[in-house]
């Protein structure tokens, strides 16, 4: 009876489990794009730091995993108002394994304005690890990327910061490596600045990493900033091409990129050229800010059947002259990316082509040269003890 007198009489109230929206929605985004997690607080969501040892994630600030290589490099003195370059740093791994590198984290206070990273074999640019003259060893970065490759690049004045690849992605270093890092200090306070740089690699077993990394390269070397007004500087790679050439198909999958520019870069930006995704964003980042901007894709961001990429950066200069290409207080405009790819590639614009105007904006092209070789991740390493 009391059964059907349930029947009779279903429960007509809402049962439906109710959701609370997470306050961090709006902002984590917002948050990730500085390499910072989002945090609700008592007075509302808000992006925050990492500890070190730790990367921001959409969950919030999560360990680095792997085992961990570090190393303190040698301490500077910067005098305010000096800069420092032509310098290099290396540090010799020992490593009688290869190491698959999934994540590199840098601490520094010496006022690094901006600094690569290479990897070489121990019996390539040699001599006793420390601080050394770039030129004494006949030291380039292009070079370095042949013999071995690249494993980070600090975002502009970072002190604090992680280049954390998705899991189970990374870096191939070969057995008895070279790490070397170029030396571009910048102390722009009213006081001397003494500090050092502090650099951990994590690494991977093998039996975990999945996807093997390859690095490359866009620069717009041809920037002629003109004076008192706003500027857009556009590089069009064709790379399909270059990658043909090479006898592979113009494929990859980008898992990570990181943006380079100065105090007068108003954006940063990488589209898709050509094909199915013709101008679909790969990569925006808005005004300099100091903070580091680069930028994991989980899942990967697809390319292929496309023509290349375009990229390039807005300036606003309100100065009186023309900036150029360079150091100090000239400007850049490069991205460094890794990618699951059978090619690696650097592309440079070294020209400033007047192409119109943008409303008020000025805009400017150049042609597009690109150096593309097959990777190896099976590089032999060096020579050991």
């Amino acid at each position: 009876m009391l059964g059907a007198l349930a029947g009779c009489n279903p429960d007509t109230s809402d049962t439906t489990p109710t959701t609370t929206a997470d306050p961090c929605d709006a902002l984590r985004d917002e948050c990730l794009g500085k390499q910072q997690a989002c945090v609700a607080g008592a007075d509302g969501p808000a992006c925050q730091a990492c500890a070190p040892g730790e990367y921001a994630s959409a969950a919030g600030c999560a360990k680095i995993e792997g085992t961990a290589h570090t190393n303190e490099f040698d301490e500077f003195t910067v005098k305010s108002g000096e800069e420092v370059k032509g310098l290099c740093q290396s540090w010799t791994l020992h490593n009688a394994e290869e190491i698959w590198v999934n994540a590199v984290e840098l601490t520094q206070d010496a006022s690094s304005h901006h600094s690569n990273w290479t990897f070489v074999p121990d019996d390539k640019f040699v001599g006793d690890d420390g601080v050394w003259p770039c030129k004494d060893r006949g030291y380039t970065q292009l070079e370095a990327a042949l013999y071995g490759g690249v494993v980070y690049a600090q975002s502009t004045q970072a002190a604090h910061e992680v280049q954390k690849f998705p899991n189970g992605a990374a870096v191939r270093i070969p057995p008895y490596s070279r790490i070397i890092g170029d030396v571009h200090l910048l102390n722009t306070t009213s006081a001397d600045v003494t500090g050092n740089a502090k650099l951990t690699l994590y690494g991977l077993a093998e039996s975990d990493v999945q996807v093997k990394l390859v690095p490359f390269h866009l620069s717009y070397e041809g920037l002629n900033i003109p004076p008192l007004s706003d500027s857009r500087f556009t590089g069009r790679c064709a790379l399909d091409t270059k990658f043909k050439g090479l006898g592979q198909p113009f494929e990859m999958d980008i898992y990570f990129v990181l943006p380079h520019y100065h105090a007068l870069g108003k954006s940063f930006f990488m589209d898709v050229m050509g094909g199915p995704k013709d101008g679909e964003p790969v990569f925006y980042v808005g005004p300099f800010d100091g903070e580091a901007h680069g930028k994991a894709y989980d899942p990967p961001f697809t390319v292929s059947g496309a023509e290349g990429f375009s990229f390039g950066c807005d300036f606003t200069n309100p100065r009186e002259e023309y900036i150029q290409y360079g150091l100090g207080d000239q400007e850049m405009c490069e991205m460094l990316g890794f990618a699951d790819s059978k090619v690696a590639f650097e592309s440079i614009v070294d020209t400033a082509e007047p192409e119109g105007m943008d409303g008020s904006t000025q805009l400017f092209t150049g042609a597009c040269n690109t150096l593309a070789f097959e990777w190896s991740h099976d590089k032999p390493g060096g020579v050991g003890p």
